[in-house]
């Protein structure tokens, strides 16, 4: 399993971790690259439809042109990072990331592999971007997450959060404040801005 994310900035080449697997390969996260597209694609082909839907709010599959502009994250603002696992062709395991919003927070999605959950892995990557967006004086992190969505729930709960907005049927809107501890239930009032008024639509969706 990976160890808490440390606060701060990427490592040399934007590699945040590598963990060593106990069946040989070793397992990367870095911030991601323009190469990363086939791999994003391809980790999102690999989602069942629940999985799409709770990603996306959709069961289709991204367009490229999103997945292109999921690798340049940084160049509008935001971060994102990739999961990779070493091998004779290496695969994109995961990835995580948010993008800059009009009122000063940034809105999160991170997305797990099905063969890769219960690795801890959606939790260190959830603290690695919680701890990106410190560094960075991004206040806090938004996201929309489906009620049906349990495993992200449950992920968010144990990091700490408040809600936005709910709608009994279908999604939450939830913040978690970047300069929080991981594990520390959130109260009302703690984050570093108040709630938005107006939410824009948004493609970014958090999967465990």
């Amino acid at each position: 399993m990976l160890a808490q994310a440390e606060p701060g900035a990427d490592a040399a080449g934007g590699v945040v971790a590598t963990l060593a697997l106990p069946h040989g390969p070793a397992l990367t996260v870095r911030t991601v690259t323009d190469s990363d597209v086939e791999g994003l694609d391809a980790l999102f082909q690999g989602l069942s439809d629940d999985d799409r839907h709770h990603r996306f709010f959709s069961l289709r599959h991204p367009a490229r042109k999103f997945l292109e502009q999921m690798t340049r994250a940084e160049d509008e603002g935001g971060y994102r990072l990739v999961a990779v696992v070493s091998g004779p062709e290496d695969a994109l395991v995961a990835e995580a990331g948010y993008a800059i919003l009009p009122d000063g927070d940034d809105e999160f999605a991170l997305t797990v592999a099905p063969g890769w959950r219960g690795w801890r892995l959606g939790r260190y990557l959830l603290g690695a971007i919680v701890a990106a967006a410190a560094a960075r004086g991004v206040p806090n992190l938004q996201a929309d997450i489906m009620l049906g969505n349990a495993l992200m729930l449950a992920l968010v709960r144990d990091r700490g959060y408040i809600t936005l907005h709910r709608d009994e049927f279908s999604d939450i809107r939830i913040a978690i404040g970047a300069a929080q501890p991981a594990r520390r239930r959130q109260r009302a009032g703690t984050l570093a801005s108040r709630a938005p008024r107006h939410f824009r639509p948004s493609e970014f969706r958090p999967q465990i």
